[in-house]
């Protein structure tokens, strides 16, 4: 997350998901911001948690006592700022890195986090975590892309499932939330209550949000 990014349309996305999500499910989650221009004013903080809705105690601004993401290059510091995500006693976490997964290191590693962290962060006993991630243009484009599917979902879901990776996404257009375990089960109280907030409307409205790597 940057500041000049800050309540931008993209914060309200992430806010409207996390709010469509039952109470007694969110109140489950916390959050690492994964800053990368720290350090953040208390006001600034403030306004991020307010558009999230995640109240400060459950918000990991500094995992590890890092004010920003390490740098891949700084492994032994990287190292550290995963390990310490990892151990958040929290069933739940939110991600919100600059520009996503990816399964290596393309340059702006601070900017993201990598399959096999992401891994590490469900090994100590995590039930799921969120990650945010915007659009982007994969190259080369999926050989297969499913009608309604945006093509950057379906190839983020892809690299999910070649990780072994439980996993749907609620899909938007310029960003996406991905949700992510290791079994399926452990995401059904996140998919089954995004289910429940859309009872009633139409099938293409449901299909065109809700993603799974089945209905790819």
């Amino acid at each position: 997350m940057n500041r000049n990014y800050l309540l931008d349309s993209l914060d309200g996305l992430k806010g409207l998901v996390l709010r469509l999500l039952p109470p007694e499910v969110v109140v489950l989650i916390g959050c690492v911001p994964m800053t990368t221009d720290g350090p953040w004013t208390d006001e600034e903080k403030t306004l991020f948690e307010m558009a999230i809705g995640i109240p400060r105690e459950r918000v990991y601004w500094r995992p590890g006592d890092f004010e920003n993401v390490p740098f891949s290059a700084e492994s032994d510091k990287r190292s550290k700022w995963v390990h310490a995500v990892a151990t958040i006693n929290q069933k739940y976490l939110f991600l919100d890195p600059d520009i996503g997964f990816y399964q290596h290191h393309t340059g702006a590693s601070d900017k993201m986090i990598l399959v096999d962290e992401l891994k590490e962060m469900l090994r100590k006993g995590r039930e799921g975590l969120i990650i945010y991630r915007h659009e982007y243009f994969p190259n080369p484009k999926p050989d297969k892309i499913t009608e309604g599917v945006y093509p950057y979902v379906c190839h983020s879901l892809n690299i999910l499932e070649n990780a072994n990776l439980a996993k749907f996404a609620y899909q938007s257009k310029a960003a996406s939330l991905f949700f992510v375990a290791e079994k399926e089960v452990a995401l059904a109280p996140l998919k089954d209550g995004l289910l429940r907030a859309f009872a009633g409307a139409s099938d293409c409205v449901v299909k065109r949000r809700i993603v799974t790597y089945h209905s790819l």
